[in-house]
């Protein structure tokens, strides 16, 4: 005798599970949920299972994204694939049919598939069963309840490799009223043959482990100081890292009132953290005096461990980079690493060289003693590096890179974010 788990709307039961129970149906439930009712409890009887109400269960679809109408584009994509299945099981439907005839066989084992609207009709019957029994004439015919149901079962069955388990599991709720009792039935997998312990929680690690594997699924995450970064970088890695794409997503501050800098990189940090963001997230920052402050303390409180602070890499080419100070007009060789590494400055030495020589980075005192100079390039110069930037990258994509761009120092914030949790 088989042991099964299945999920159950009203008196219905459906997706069932052979000896052990789906997790991605379980994580669905919370641990206060769980009902156990012992046979030395009631004699005779023993249950097991999550329950809670559809109205319940859909709005936590939902926040999933696993709406109804998602649920519904899944169906008719899920319903198509069937067809064309079935379309190219004809022969071997047609050589089943022949075994039937000559008695080799009783039964043809493919199934034609039903309209969604079809199906949609039949699952709401289903999940319905105490309504009169006019109510189930459908297309003139009688509703006959329980070989539809099976049918209908059936088909859910058939669908569960074409349609998102959490999209079947709406299109079921969905037909039935809010207050309908819906669960995981773990009842028959207490007895023997079966290794599921009574008293161990199921939906509570369940989901744990959901979570836990979400990060190793979804987009790295990358927080910048502002747009500019954030829409350039992107760009940058679309060249020198093409095989990350989609796979690390810079945040898009398009449209917003984002500010830039890094005391709002370090604000966006903090909300992501607080808000329990499931994705792993690197925050990178520039290496420059002010950051290296603004970030000192978040750096100091140990984030999460699915979260990185990082700055821009030291740069070879800041090591020995043209300055000048506020006391002096004169140019002089300085290392800006940790003291003016904005982003325009691992932007390529051929996007900084301006007029036939490197654009220079303007010091000025800066207050804390770890810290005692900050620097930049002017903001003219700071827009005509991100233009020649761009305009290198316009280069590449129409073919036309040339030997004498420098991407290294993208390539090292690349670097530094892919080997962030190292």
């Amino acid at each position: 005798m088989g042991h099964y788990s299945y999920l159950v709307v009203g008196d219905c039961r459906f997706l069932y599970y052979r000896n052990h129970y789906d997790e991605e149906l379980a994580a669905l439930f919370d641990e206060g949920e769980r009902e156990h009712v012992a046979p030395e409890e009631e004699p005779g009887e023993s249950q097991l299972g999550y329950f809670t109400t559809t109205h319940a269960l859909r709005q936590r679809l939902d926040v999933q994204g696993f709406t109804s109408r998602q649920a519904q584009a899944d169906l008719a994509e899920g319903l198509l694939q069937w067809r064309r299945r079935y379309d190219d099981e004809r022969p071997l439907r047609e050589r089943q049919e022949q075994a039937v005839k000559k008695g080799w066989t009783s039964e043809v084992r493919t199934r034609e598939p039903r309209g969604s609207t079809e199906l949609l009709a039949a699952i709401g019957k289903a999940v319905r069963p105490h309504l009169p029994m006019e109510s189930f004439d459908t297309l003139g015919e009688h509703w006959d309840y329980e070989e539809q149901f099976s049918e209908t079962v059936q088909d859910i069955d058939e669908l569960r490799g074409a349609v998102a388990k959490r999209s079947l599991i709406r299109l079921l709720i969905d037909q039935a009223p809010d207050d309908t009792r819906v669960g995981l039935d773990l009842s028959e997998l207490t007895g023997c043959c079966v290794h599921l312990d009574p008293a161990h929680p199921v939906a509570g690690p369940t989901r744990m482990r959901q979570l836990a594997s979400l990060p190793a699924d979804a987009p790295l995450i990358v927080l910048t100081e502002g747009s500019t970064d954030s829409r350039l970088l992107g760009q940058g890695m679309q060249i020198t890292h093409p095989h990350l794409a989609g796979f690390v997503r810079f945040i898009d501050y398009a449209g917003t009132d984002a500010e830039g800098s890094a005391g709002a990189l370090v604000r966006m940090v903090s909300a992501f953290i607080a808000a329990g963001v499931a994705n792993r997230f690197v925050a990178i920052a520039d290496n420059d005096a002010a950051a290296h402050v603004a970030l000192a303390k978040l750096k100091s409180q140990k984030p999460p461990a699915g979260c990185q602070v990082l700055h821009y890499p030291d740069l070879p080419l800041l090591t020995s980079y043209p300055t000048v100070s506020p006391s002096c007009t004169a140019v002089s060789l300085t290392n800006v690493n940790s003291v003016a590494g904005s982003l325009e400055m691992y932007l390529g030495e051929d996007a900084l060289t301006i007029g036939g020589s490197l654009a220079p980075v303007h010091l000025q005192d800066y207050q804390p003693p770890a810290h005692p100079h900050h620097g930049a390039l002017s903001k003219q110069h700071k827009r005509l590096v991100q233009k020649a930037f761009q305009k290198k990258v316009k280069a590449v994509r129409r073919g036309q890179q040339s030997s004498a761009a420098d991407w290294s120092g993208v390539h090292a914030i690349i670097e530094s974010i892919v080997h962030a949790f190292d």
